[in-house]
């Protein structure tokens, strides 16, 4: 093959301005004027983006984010916390409790508001003395007045601190009920707000009065505390309260002629006391003179009296359960003769049918479940009696 070298293109032609023919010659520069300010330089433009409009990200201030969570947890627990507050302090102004029973408090002299706000808690008369003590402050409730006063569990804080505050010692009705012995009595005083070391105190008291006549030294005041309704200030001992029932019991037993009738059937008024004491918790008032006669009558027989409350009352002494074998020298099942002592209080009804009592023969007599008293004269009719009257009742002897 025949191989021929490439053949060289013609160079262009020059134009008389030295440029090929064919390339543009650039337009000269145009002619600046002296007095026009020379252009500056042309500077590219750029066109901008969307990302380069955006700022670079701040770093996040996590601490600012929990203090707004803790700022936000500290004011509802504050909310929280003073709403039960606030509940807690109104209930404490309410009343302890619906009870009625009596409490005695004694004020001292110089006792501050807080001493008496204390005090009142202790006797568990209101329910919180801090609460009281920010009433009185809100309040500004002045200085108290020293005393002895009673006050119920159902009165109000602020009813009690007016009570106080005017110095307010109330007068009040203290009943004592027949048929109850020392033991119950002292539980009735304890209600009506005397503290338990002053009852004691005035259970232990030897009293001076013509009443006690007879009275062996040892014998406890049982069947002597007068059962009536009495008036009492509550800054009044109960030693007062118990002379004042003493002096009445033998104002009641002179005005009757009582010693007379009870001389005459050969007792003494403390012998007398003790029967009546007996008659009373046996039966009611309107069959008390006819039982009277029945134990006169077994005396004169040399017979047990057979009452079944003085071994009852002897179990009580022992601490033990009442049975009719009990081995006491107040059971006068087994026992003959008056027991050592009273056994209740009574009405003074008891006393004048011991003083007075029916006339009959009766020897027995049975308290039946129709509420009745059967009386029979011989052991054959008792008998008779119990099966016919006294199925319940006598079961429980």
């Amino acid at each position: 093959m025949d191989i021929q070298p490439p053949r060289q293109l013609p160079k262009p032609k020059r134009s008389p301005g030295g440029r090929p023919n064919g390339v543009p010659m650039r337009p000269p520069a145009p002619q600046m004027s002296s007095q026009q300010p020379a252009p500056q330089a042309m500077q590219p433009t750029l066109t901008p983006t969307v990302a380069s409009l955006q700022l670079p990200p701040k770093p996040k201030k996590k601490w600012l984010k929990w203090v707004g969570v803790i700022t936000s947890v500290f004011v509802v627990i504050l909310a929280v916390g003073g709403f039960l507050a606030y509940n807690w302090y109104i209930d404490a102004l309410k009343p302890l409790s619906d009870s009625q029973e009596r409490i005695k408090v004694l004020v001292p002299a110089g006792a501050t508001n807080s001493d008496i706000t204390h005090i009142l808690e202790e006797k568990k008369l209101i329910k919180s003395g801090l609460a009281l003590d920010v009433y009185i402050r809100l309040h500004a409730i002045g200085d108290m007045k020293a005393g002895n006063y009673l006050f119920t569990p159902s009165q109000s804080p602020a009813e009690i601190l007016e009570w106080l505050r005017q110095g307010k010692v109330d007068t009040f009705k203290l009943t004592i009920l027949p048929g109850k012995t020392i033991f119950d009595l002292k539980e009735t005083f304890k209600k009506y707000g005397y503290p338990a070391d002053e009852i004691e105190a005035a259970f232990a008291k030897r009293y001076d009065n013509p009443l006690f006549l007879g009275k062996p030294e040892s014998s406890s005041l049982e069947g002597y505390i007068y059962p009536e309704t009495y008036y009492v200030t509550s800054d009044e001992p109960l030693e007062a309260v118990l002379s004042q029932g003493f002096n009445f019991f033998y104002e009641r037993i002179q005005k009757a002629g009582i010693m007379a009738k009870i001389e005459a059937r050969g007792l003494s008024l403390y012998q007398a006391i003790t029967l009546a004491s007996m008659v009373e918790k046996e039966v009611p008032k309107e069959d008390q003179r006819q039982v009277a006669q029945i134990f006169y009558t077994r005396l004169g027989l040399g017979m047990s009296l057979g009452s079944d409350v003085t071994y009852k009352y002897g179990a009580l002494l022992l601490g033990v359960e009442p049975t009719p074998q009990l081995d006491s020298p107040y059971n006068t099942r087994v026992k003959v003769g008056l027991p050592p002592g009273p056994v209740a209080n009574f009405n003074f009804a008891a006393l004048e049918a011991v003083a007075d009592p029916a006339e009959g023969d009766f020897v027995y007599f049975v308290s039946g479940d129709d509420g009745k008293t059967h009386f029979s004269h011989t052991l054959q009719e008792q008998e008779a009696n119990i099966l016919q009257f006294c199925q319940k009742l006598c079961s429980q002897n």
